[in-house]
Formats: C-alpha cells, sequence, structure tokens
C-alpha cells in the first residue's frame, strides 16, 4: 500500500511541477519559484525513502536543545556549555541504521550523528527509524548558524519547538513557528517549555498558560505546551513516547510530504488565480470587433478604392481595445501576460499590409443603368470590398490576437486542472490509515487551518 500512496505522491509532485513550469512561462519566475523548489526539495527526499522520520528540535540560545537531544537519547553527545551559543552545527541522534542517504541530504557529516541500537533496551526498538536532529539557535549572533537552521527546518516532518522559562515570549519563536507551520501545514509540531525545574510549581504553570496564549495570539489553533526538564527528567518520557509514536507510524513523512505538495499546489492556484473555469466565449465577438475596426481604417466608409493598410498607431488602438475587454475578465498578473502573449502593434501593422496588398478591387458598376440599379450596384460593390478587406484582416487578427489569447487562457485553465488535481491525488495519501491514532496531548494543533 505504502508503494501505492508513494507513487501516487509522485504522480501529484509531477503536476506541481508542471503547473509550475506553465506558471512560469505565462508569469515569469517569481510566482513559481517556491512551487518548483518545493517539487525538487520533495522528489529529493522520496527518493530516499519515507521508512525514516526527521525530527528537529528548534529553539533559541539558552533554551536547552542540546541537553534535551541527550536526555531522549540518554546519551552525552550534543555539547553543553556555559557558553553560547553551543550548538554551531546540526547534531543528530539515529534511532536504528538505514539513516546514512538522509543525513548525507541533511549535510550533516559522520562527526556530527550518533547512533542508537541497542536490542537491550525496549525504548530504542520503539523508535528506530528516528532521525532527530539539534539545530543551531534561530536567534544566533553568528549568521552560519542561523542559515543552517534556515536550511534544515523546511525539511523536517516533526519539529520539536524548544522555549525556556527566561525566554518563552520572545515573538521571534512565536513568529518563526507560526509561519513554519502556515507553510507546512501537514506537519506535526511539538511545543514544549524546558528548564521546567528552574521555577516553582505555581510559576510553572503560570508559564505555561502565558506561552500557551501567546501562540493562540500568535495565530494557533489551540496549541498545547508540555513543561520537561532535560536535567531532571521531568516529561522527558512522555516526550519520548510521543516521537516513538509518530516514528512507529511510517506514515508520518509520507503525510507530511503530501501536506506539502498540497499547500504550494494551493499557494500557486491562488497566486495564478487560477481558482475559477476560464471564459473563452468572449473571443469570437472580440475577434470580430477588431477586425471590423481595422478594416473600417483600411477603407474608410466602405470606400472601394486600394485598401490603405492600417499603421501602428491604428493597429495599437485595436490591441489596447483587445487587452482591455480581456483583462477585465483577467485578474492582473494574466492581464500583464497578456501584453507580452499578443503581437506588437508595429507587427501587425506588417502583417496587414502583407494581407490587403494582393486585394483587386471588384469591378466597377456599369454606367448604363438606371439612377436606382446603379445605387444597388453600387451599394453591392461596396460590400463586397469590405467584406474582402475583412476577410484578409480576419487571419491576421487570428494569428496576432486570437491564437494567442487562447493559448494564454487554456494555460491557465490547465494551471487550474493540475493544482486541483495535485491536491485531491494528496487526500489520498492523506487518509488515515491502519494504526493511525489521535495525537499525544503534548502536540500543538496544526496552525494555519
Amino acid at each position: 500500500m505504502s508503494e501505492q500512496l508513494v507513487a501516487a505522491l509522485r504522480g501529484a509532485i509531477a503536476g506541481l511541477r508542471e503547473a509550475a513550469e506553465l506558471s512560469a512561462t505565462r508569469l515569469g519566475p517569481g510566482p513559481a519559484s517556491e512551487a518548483w523548489a518545493t517539487a525538487s526539495s520533495l522528489t529529493e527526499r522520496l527518493d530516499r525513502g519515507v521508512g525514516h522520520t526527521i525530527a528537529v528540535l528548534q529553539g533559541g540560545t539558552g533554551s536547552g536543545k542540546s541537553s534535551l537531544l541527550n536526555a531522549i537519547a540518554e546519551m552525552d553527545f550534543a555539547d553543553i556549555s556555559a557558553v553560547r551559543p553551543t550548538t554551531d552545527r546540526a547534531n543528530a541522534c539515529v534511532w536504528g541504521p538505514g539513516a546514512d542517504a538522509f543525513l548525507e541530504w541533511l549535510g550533516i557529516g559522520r562527526e556530527s550523528w550518533i547512533q542508537r541500537d541497542s536490542v537491550l533496551e525496549e525504548h530504542v526498538a520503539d523508535m528506530r527509524g528516528l532521525i532527530l536532529v539539534d539545530l543551531p539557535d534561530y536567534d544566533s549572533a553568528v549568521d552560519a548558524h542561523r542559515v543552517v537552521a534556515d536550511r534544515l527546518l523546511p525539511l523536517a516532518d516533526l519539529v520539536v519547538w524548544v522555549a525556556d522559562p527566561q525566554k518563552y515570549a520572545d515573538p521571534a519563536l512565536h513568529s518563526r513557528l507560526v509561519e513554519a507551520a502556515k507553510a507546512h501545514p501537514g506537519r506535526h509540531n511539538i511545543v514544549v517549555l524546558n528548564q521546567i525545574d528552574t521555577v516553582g510549581a505555581a510559576d510553572a504553570g503560570a508559564i505555561t498558560q502565558s506561552l500557551t496564549q501567546l501562540l493562540v495570539e500568535q495565530g494557533m489553533t489551540d496549541p498545547v505546551v508540555a513543561a520537561v526538564s532535560a536535567k531532571t527528567g521531568a516529561g522527558v518520557k512522555a516526550l519520548r513516547e510521543e516521537l516513538a509514536a509518530h516514528t512507529a507510524r511510517r506514515t508520518t513523512a509520507l503525510r507530511r510530504l503530501a501536506a506539502d505538495t498540497a499547500a504550494a499546489a494551493q499557494r500557486l492556484a491562488n497566486t495564478a488565480s487560477a481558482s475559477t473555469p476560464t471564459d473563452r466565449s468572449w473571443l469570437g465577438e472580440a475577434a470580430a470587433a477588431a477586425v471590423r475596426s481595422l478594416a473600417a481604417a483600411s477603407a474608410p466608409g466602405g470606400e472601394v478604392r486600394p485598401a490603405s493598410p492600417p499603421g501602428a498607431a491604428e493597429a495599437r488602438t485595436v490591441t489596447v481595445a483587445w487587452a482591455a475587454e480581456a483583462t477585465r475578465r483577467l485578474p492582473e498578473p494574466w492581464g500583464l501576460a497578456l501584453d507580452y502573449a499578443i503581437g506588437s502593434p508595429a507587427n501587425i501593422a506588417t502583417r496587414l499590409q502583407a494581407a490587403l496588398a494582393p486585394l483587386e478591387l471588384p469591378p466597377p458598376v456599369g454606367g448604363l443603368r438606371r439612377l436606382f440599379g446603379r445605387a444597388k450596384a453600387a451599394a453591392r460593390r461596396r460590400a463586397e470590398w469590405t467584406a474582402r478587406v475583412q476577410a484578409a484582416i480576419a487571419p491576421v487578427v487570428d494569428r496576432t490576437m486570437v491564437k494567442p489569447t487562447a493559448a494564454l487562457l487554456a494555460d491557465r485553465e490547465r494551471i487550474r486542472e493540475l493544482t486541483g488535481a495535485v491536491v485531491a491525488a494528496v487526500a489520498v495519501v492523506q487518509a488515515p490509515g491502519p494504526g493511525d491514532g489521535a495525537d499525544a496531548t503534548a502536540s500543538a494543533a496544526d496552525a494555519g487551518r
């Protein structure tokens, strides 16, 4: 079953990439770059499998992330020091074998990770497949540390946000948490208040409640903050068990990847304004109006004389009217794209000149007819000439305005179809499966929903 879900997810990512390519062609690289980068990152992750869960510890200086990693792993591996920031690179503890490809992808060297694989310890077996990474501090004074944290945070399947009693109200942590949760709506977030042993029981309760309220004000839905102490071990067992539960499901990574795919597709659809079907019914009337306008400029009043092809100024008037009609039905990004899609006035004028040059005037009206018959014949001659001029102009309008506009609208509709199909496809991947239970109470609910 997991193979089928992975195949479905790969298909959805391919659709996201196609939609991004179309968007880049029409709207430029800006709106499409995020979707393209997401598709590439997700593919790289899928190529390494979904049997492992990547969890990261993220927090500010002095929050005790490294101590917490050691407490969870029950090993003194991560460096702990009174000098801040201590963590100048990402360190990791891995439970079980087979994580080498992931750690290489994360850029964590062999000297920066340790493996837990004892068959004698029950909780170690429960956590096989977990890669727990201690990220550098997000608020480090060293730019290189923040760069590492910013690079690795989006790659995590699960984030443990670590606060402490002294800096729990730091708005930078809250905004980083909420923004990351909104960018990755399918990723599980665990919020912990570490170093709870440094305050009394009453203060611990007040601080926990205050942090919860601050997260609500920042936009999180029903967050729950767990109080822990890496020093005394309080709350560490429960945190370890929750990490083990997510790892044991074997679907945490897959669902996070699926949710990221859907979120990127939705953002692309919103940016491309492709959330509604494209109306093309107006093209025929707009084309007829453009032909009539150009024909009137070529043969004013239907006068039967050699056509005078419209110049760039007349062509510009028609294209401006065309663009106004189109953009009235399209959001701004697509209206701007239309300006690049249709032919330039100079090009249209050149094409009109070539189209009208071969036209021959209809035969003149005979002079021996009665006055009434002569007038009717002259009217027919003018109508015939107007029809010839319009017939010559119509292919030019079709090539330079109708077809480019229709292609643009078709691409917009294709983006709408692709992004809709991506969201529908990943819904299957995200559907609950056997063994999926409710999240533990120490978890923060998804933000931004």
